[in-house]
């Protein structure tokens, strides 16, 4: 979150269980 400067509501963050995941989920924030 504080290297993309985005927030992932606890409710996406639970989720996201591989870091590919984590990876789609800031590249749609952003």
């Amino acid at each position: 979150e504080e290297e993309f400067d985005c927030e992932i509501p606890d409710d996406e963050a639970e989720k996201i269980t591989t870091v590919q995941q984590a990876i789609d989920y800031v590249n749609k924030t952003l």
